[in-house]
């Protein structure tokens, strides 16, 4: 087990959350689009397998809801916590030889086979998968002992109709986990908005004067954060997160080929921004990025690499090449009780863009002067690849517009058939 993990977090990191990319010259595969993914499994098998998570002790619930939604809503999250298919319903980039090679596309396969077997066999598919119900609106409701029992002594047909009625039922007895909210915050044991007490840092790479002014090359842009400690909860704390490259036309990431040094590629995959001082109450960070659209993609507070992906809703920018963009301020928390007695340990998200101003403007005055909101949309979805599957949705920001539903092709006509002459 160990080792099969090992070597999925190899395949995937060896571009930055990516998938291992390979070319091959004297194949040219047939462009295959993007669509929805099927599968071979039948709705008998579908139910049947949907099943395992209706038990006499707990199951799902959305009021309203039918056994076929269910079902359709179980397979869905199956399949995405395997790795073969997206939360917008898509084939993930890496099977799709349109875009890369079918060795890479088997690299992807390598993927989704380790995380299904390492990872996703045990414990941690059931949490994904579990994640994917509940971002869906579907309830986990744990059955009372005595309603448990009953269920239990029920025949099949009966147990079969009582979960065909209680999946969708108004009112349920027994604990109720549900997730109505995705935005960390606002909560009183939290002071995201507090004022600063002190001075910020300038943070603008390994060795680098921040008083050199920064010259903006042909084709960059340069993406502004914060790293904020306003609080006792936040007051010494580290962190991290990531953001990578995305289409919005295709809902899914975009990879660093395997030779982009050969070809000169400096298009950026992946950029992972630490904490460099957890001592300082404000470190504000500049770096150079290529302009496109973004995700960010998985945080974690504390020193370990995060081992989360926001493949259920991210929030997404763009960028265009010459801006100077602020992304926001990113507060870790480790262990903070919140008011509803839960703990907190994740990165939280604010925005104030004056006070990234006012620290730039003392090493990089053209930078603090061009300095502009980053345009953020919330729900971006693409394919999932980690231990954990979640979602984030920043506080205040409009969510990703669907795209436009494709048209569905009509049918062939039937091939003419002669009428033999007759005499």
């Amino acid at each position: 087990m160990t080792a099969a993990v090992a070597a999925a977090f190899t395949v995937q990191s060896a571009h930055g959350q990516a998938v291992t990319y390979a070319h091959i010259d004297e194949v040219k595969p047939a462009p295959v689009p993007q669509k929805p993914a099927a599968t071979d499994d039948t709705p008998e098998e579908i139910a049947e397998d949907a099943a395992r998570d209706l038990k006499d002790t707990r199951f799902y619930n959305k009021p309203g809801a039918t056994r076929a939604q269910y079902d359709a809503d179980w397979q869905d999250c199956r399949l995405i916590a395997r790795g073969s298919r997206t939360p917008g319903g898509m084939i993930p980039v890496y099977y799709n030889p349109q875009i890369i090679s079918p060795v890479a596309a088997g690299a992807g396969g390598l993927i989704g086979g380790l995380i299904g077997s390492a990872i996703s066999q045990g414990k941690q598919r059931r949490a994904n998968r579990r994640a994917c119900l509940l971002i869906k609106g579907w309830r986990l409701i744990d059955v009372p002992s005595d309603t448990a029992a009953k269920v239990g002594a029920m025949t099949d047909a009966q147990r079969n109709d009582y979960f065909n009625s209680i999946v969708g039922a108004q009112q349920v007895m027994g604990g109720i986990t549900e997730r109505t909210s995705f935005v960390i915050g606002p909560d009183r044991k939290l002071k995201l908005d507090a004022p600063l007490s002190g001075p910020g840092t300038l943070y603008l790479g390994k060795k680098v004067d921040p008083k050199v002014p920064v010259v903006v090359a042909p084709g960059e842009a340069v993406l502004v954060f914060g790293f904020r400690r306003p609080d006792e909860g936040s007051a010494g704390k580290s962190g991290n997160f990531s953001i990578t490259r995305y289409d919005v036309n295709v809902r899914d990431l975009l990879y660093r080929p395997k030779d982009w040094k050969k070809t000169g590629d400096t298009t950026t995959y992946t950029l992972n921004a630490r904490t460099k001082d957890r001592k300082a109450l404000y470190e504000v960070h500049a770096m150079r990025i290529t302009p496109g659209d973004y995700v960010i993609s998985s945080s974690a507070a504390g020193n370990l690499p995060s081992s989360n992906t926001y493949c259920f809703g991210a929030p997404t920018f763009h960028v265009e090449a010459g801006d100077t963009v602020y992304l926001g301020d990113f507060v870790p928390y480790m262990g903070v009780g919140l008011a509803n007695g839960e703990w907190l340990n994740a990165m939280a998200w604010t925005s104030h863009i004056e006070d990234a101003r006012g620290v730039l403007s003392a090493g990089q005055p053209a930078l603090a002067a061009s300095l502009k909101p980053a345009p953020l949309r919330d729900r971006a979805t693409y394919a999932c690849s980690a231990m954990t599957m979640d979602r984030w949705d920043l506080p205040g920001v409009e969510d990703l517009p669907e795209l436009p539903s494709q048209p569905v092709a009509a049918p062939a006509p039937a091939p003419a058939v002669a009428t033999p002459a007759t005499r």
